[in-house]
């Protein structure tokens, strides 16, 4: 963890109060049990230590900061992430108390007034998918020239977190959470919602229960960001209900993109959202990518050409139904694969288990080197 950067006393004080995070009289009460200090984060501390202020509004605060820490009703209390959509912030509603998640969409994706119509439009939508494998949308609103999607906050680890930190899961868990996912996309199919952005980052964790063998319950996230865009060429078709971009544009995470949408994102379908758990699902079983290595484009060409390596090649714990319900979602044309999201959970039905699964812990690896880098997620944009 980094130090509090240092500044003097007078130019934090200035900052803090410009900030509207605290209230005049707990921040008089604080410094009056303070010893006298000339320097801010000496302040910081005491104020961090009371929870009064967040390491993030600190930091910020002590770097020079002094405003972004309120949107609208919300406070601002930490980055949870950041991508080529925008920021999301964990925050708290000023007037509730509640914990949400705060997606602010990047200026660049909403230049016109049609953009901003569509992206209500959108947001609305997404509104309607109530599901307890959804991540919840609450709002959509705008504050200073800035657009947001007020979302359910989730207290957990996402997939991708979880699986450099343990390594891959066993068999009943990853089973489990791929169908938990796949019951979320069956509300959203059922809405003629396509997600277009599923990998493990978007896959959250929330704990049923102190028990830490619980499985969790799996939120989907992110979903229909990635779906808020069209060429200009289709404006007047039932593809024109989303917000614009620009033509021959790649949006996705190349480990975890389908054929068809690699090559037109607005035709890609519920089966390109299985495909990509399907990628999703090797990676919780493996803790590797299906095609590890290379440029974004080498990925994008591999995923239409080649065929990974075995499921055996790293463990031989998966059962040989398990690896065939792998192997069909990633087949390279739709048709081959599971048409819709509840052919899929019905598939896992046997395999999944909801807590410590019976099946042993992965073998070491044999025959290849067990890679389990993934290089960072990346979007694919045209230069």
């Amino acid at each position: 963890m980094r130090a509090l950067q240092s500044v003097d006393r007078k130019t934090f004080l200035a900052n803090l109060r410009q900030s509207q995070l605290l209230a005049e009289t707990h921040l008089l009460g604080v410094l009056r049990e303070l010893p006298e200090t000339a320097h801010g984060q000496d302040i910081a501390r005491a104020l961090m230590k009371r929870e009064l202020l967040t390491r993030f509004q600190a930091e910020r605060l002590l770097a020079g900061r002094n405003t972004g820490f309120v949107l609208g009703q919300y406070r601002i209390l930490d980055q949870l992430g950041r991508g080529g959509m925008g920021r999301v912030f964990k925050a708290e509603h000023r007037a509730m108390q509640r914990l949400v998640a705060l997606k602010v969409l990047a200026p660049r994706m909403l230049q016109s007034e049609r953009a901003c119509t569509l992206f209500l439009r959108e947001a609305q939508a997404i509104a309607r998918i109530v599901h307890p494998n959804v991540v919840a949308a609450f709002d959509a609103s705008k504050e200073d020239g800035h657009y947001f999607l007020v979302l359910e906050y989730v207290d957990g680890p996402n997939l991708d977190q979880l699986v450099r930190k343990q390594g891959p899961l066993p068999v009943g868990l990853a089973c489990d959470y791929i169908k938990q996912t796949a019951n979320g996309l069956q509300a959203a199919h059922a809405l003629g919602m396509v997600h277009r952005d599923i990998k493990p980052s978007n896959l959250l964790v929330q704990q049923r229960t102190p028990d830490e063998h619980s499985p969790g319950l799996l939120k989907i996230s992110d979903f229909g960001l990635a779906r808020l865009s069209a060429p200009p060429s289709e404006a007047g078709t039932d593809l024109a209900g989303t917000i614009l971009t620009k033509q021959n544009t790649v949006m996705g995470t190349p480990d975890f993109l389908s054929p068809e949408q690699a090559r037109d994102l607005h035709r890609a379908d519920i089966r390109s959202d299985l495909y990509s758990l399907g990628c999703t699902f090797y990676y919780l079983l493996t803790g590797r990518p299906t095609f590890p290595g290379g440029t974004a484009v080498d990925k994008l060409i591999r995923h239409s050409v080649e065929e990974p390596a075995p499921l055996s090649d790293f463990r031989l714990d998966v059962p040989a139904a398990v690896a065939a319900i792998v192997q069909r979602l990633l087949c390279k044309a739709p048709e081959e694969r599971y048409q819709t999201p509840r052919e899929l959970a019905e598939a896992l039905e046997p395999y999944a288990v909801g807590g410590p699964t019976p099946w042993a812990s992965p073998p070491p690896p044999c025959n290849r080197e067990f890679d389990t880098a993934v290089p960072p997620a990346t979007k694919i944009l045209p230069e």
